[in-house]
């Protein structure tokens, strides 16, 4: 079962039991205090565990809040922005990203909905490449203090 809210127990629980490599503690604790993104909870009907999460930022101006170095243009509107996918640890690979992915494309189906991953990520690249998202734009950035990474920021666009 899917859960929408604020839910930031639920959030920084899963969050606090991953690997950490892709994700920012910065970056989550936005996700469960911005006013402008909702996070969808999935918990296992079985157990009541919440066990992945998605957090979605609904405004157009993600490339300026997240401080990326690169531009786009012809951002719609009504477009909306994944600001994080987390899998708890131990329940990777088990499709639970991908039923977050999936009920988000439902809940925003008139919305291009845009992305940003790291391109060493490629399980989270899988996931885009899966449900349609394609390549905008690529940049590099030192977010978690190493050397640059390159960074893909991908785009699903709606009718």
């Amino acid at each position: 079962m899917i859960i929408e809210g604020r839910l930031k127990k639920e959030v920084k629980s899963i969050y606090n039991t991953s690997d950490k490599h892709f994700i920012s503690e910065q970056s989550n604790n936005t996700a469960v205090s911005d006013d402008l993104i909702k996070n969808y909870v999935y918990v296992d009907d079985k157990s009541g565990e919440a066990l992945g999460y998605i957090s979605i930022y609904e405004n157009t101006d993600f490339v300026q809040k997240e401080e990326f170095d690169v531009t786009l243009k012809n951002i719609k509107s009504n477009s909306v922005y994944i600001w994080e996918i987390g899998t708890k640890k131990g329940h990777e690979g088990k499709g639970i990203a991908s039923m977050l992915v999936e009920h988000v494309l439902n809940v925003y189906k008139k919305s291009d909905i845009y992305s940003c991953v790291e391109q060493e990520n490629i399980a989270s690249v899988k996931i885009h490449e899966k449900f349609g998202f394609k390549p905008v734009a690529k940049f590099e950035d030192n977010f978690f203090g190493r050397s640059e990474e390159e960074y893909i920021i991908f785009k699903l666009k709606r009718n």
